[in-house]
């Protein structure tokens, strides 16, 4: 109560409303000038009261304004570890959904990656990732998804990546029929690659290779793992330029519709070929 009259505008705003409280009840009794007085008073009162608040506001406002910058940064910190936790939870999420395939094949080094381009002009669905040499990535790394071989790196920079599709002429990479061990070359063709199909060229004529089969890479030559899943045989054709056996694969993923991917930036027998050819060691 002492805190409360040690303020000069409380003080008077309180014995305003003693007389304001003294006037009403004589005005009450039937006092003809207590009425005049009590309008003065009131009069008054309402400008002390006006005055008392407008002080108080005031002081207010100040406080308000320094904790609205504070609730301002706390908010603006809070959104900054909200996008935080969502990367990481999305890191989290793909790690996760690729932990089958590192369980699998130990030797595998893998690296995920976003993809954040597409060139619209082009028919066989190349895309661009959100990482390169800086995060480990080489020429002609594989790349793949949880359902299998999408396509390979085939330019790189310091940060981001080209990966050209197993729906390219320009992809080729040993594979073979897992049931019947018939082997032939995974390659794009230009008549299937806008139905998201690619070929297995290149099978000998009394292969066995049925539809329904699964293509998986054969691992020879060292750009590709072995049984990395390409798709299964969705028809056999004869190619009517050179009359030789093919099979249309239809791959697992859907490469016009991926969103991200694994690099394998390194396993067992890697680069195979290019020791050979310079004399290293294998």
């Amino acid at each position: 109560m002492r805190d409360f009259f040690a303020d000069k505008n409380r003080r008077i705003l309180a014995i305003a409303l003693a007389v304001v409280i003294f006037v009403a009840v004589m005005g009450a009794m039937g006092n003809p000038w207590v009425s005049s007085a009590f309008n003065y008073m009131t009069k008054g009162l309402s400008s002390v009261s006006a005055a008392v608040t407008s002080a108080a506001d005031e002081k207010t406002y100040d406080e308000l304004v320094e904790e609205n910058k504070k609730l301002s940064k706390e908010a603006a910190d809070l959104r900054t570890q909200l996008v935080d936790y969502y990367d990481l939870k999305d890191e989290n999420a793909r790690l996760w959904k690729y932990y089958n395939i590192t369980k699998s094949n130990p030797d595998f080094q893998i690296l995920p990656a976003n993809v954040i381009r597409r060139d619209s002009n082009d028919e066989f669905y190349s895309f661009t990732i959100d990482a390169g040499t800086n995060s480990g990535i080489e020429l002609q790394d594989p790349v793949i998804t949880e359902n299998g071989l999408i396509g390979f790196v085939s330019s790189v920079n310091a940060a981001s990546g080209k990966v050209t599709t197993v729906l390219s002429p320009d992809f080729q990479a040993g594979a073979l029929a897992k049931k019947t061990s018939d082997n032939g070359i995974v390659t794009g063709n230009s008549s299937y690659s806008d139905q998201g199909l690619t070929t297995l060229a290149k099978i000998d004529a009394a292969a066995k290779i049925q539809k329904g089969d699964i293509v998986v890479s054969s691992g020879i030559g060292g750009i590709y793992p072995a049984n990395l899943i390409v798709g299964k045989v969705r028809e056999l054709r004869i190619d009517e330029y050179d009359a030789t056996k093919f099979a249309v694969v239809e791959p697992y993923e859907d490469i016009k519709k991926v969103t991200d991917v694994v690099v394998l930036t390194d396993f067992k027998n890697k680069g195979e070929v290019k020791q050979a050819a310079t004399g290293e060691a294998r």
